[in-house]
């Protein structure tokens, strides 16, 4: 031990080697760390298309009408130039984060509900309109609140989300 001039506190001294090791250790797994592509960020709420409903919003998993089925999962689809790929998440959730997995370019980027054992009928529900950003490698598009509306009501005269 040494003391430091000019201080009571007495301080050890750190040997060169180990120092050199544990530089080139946090070198080593820094360069681990980064993406080898861009990644997607968003959130969702399910709203009914037309209904007596008093509540605005629906619920995922329990169904207020009689007739409707249960959404289980929400997808995010994607394609950048030739790539393709997609992503799904608990309805429940009300958000979800893909790895960083798009290739870099300009990504299409839809989403669409999943029911418990098929994808739903497009003539039961509307989507946001494709979007395109930017996929750029070890950053995020955030494309915040997305808004599925759901037919829920009248499912005698026409299909019904998931049913």
């Amino acid at each position: 031990m040494r003391r430091l001039s000019r201080s009571n506190m007495t301080r050890r001294l750190t040997s060169t080697p180990s120092l050199i090791g544990t530089l080139v250790y946090l070198g080593v797994h820094a360069g681990c760390a980064a993406g080898t592509g861009g990644a997607v960020e968003l959130s969702w709420r399910l709203r009914p298309a037309s209904s007596s409903l008093p509540d605005k919003f629906l619920d995922c998993l329990a169904p207020e009408i009689s007739d409707r089925g249960s959404v289980t999962r929400i997808r995010l689809d994607w394609q950048v130039a030739a790539d393709s790929g997609t992503a799904s998440w608990v309805c429940t959730d009300n958000q979800g984060v893909t790895g960083f997995d798009l290739p870099p370019g300009i990504a299409t980027l839809t989403i669409s509900p999943e029911c418990a054992n098929k994808d739903a009928l497009p003539s039961t529900y509307t989507a946001p309109p494709p979007v395109q950003r930017e996929s750029i490698s070890g950053q995020t598009i955030t494309l915040g609140a997305m808004e599925l509306v759901l037919q829920v009501d009248r499912c005698a005269d026409q299909p019904c989300i998931c049913r």
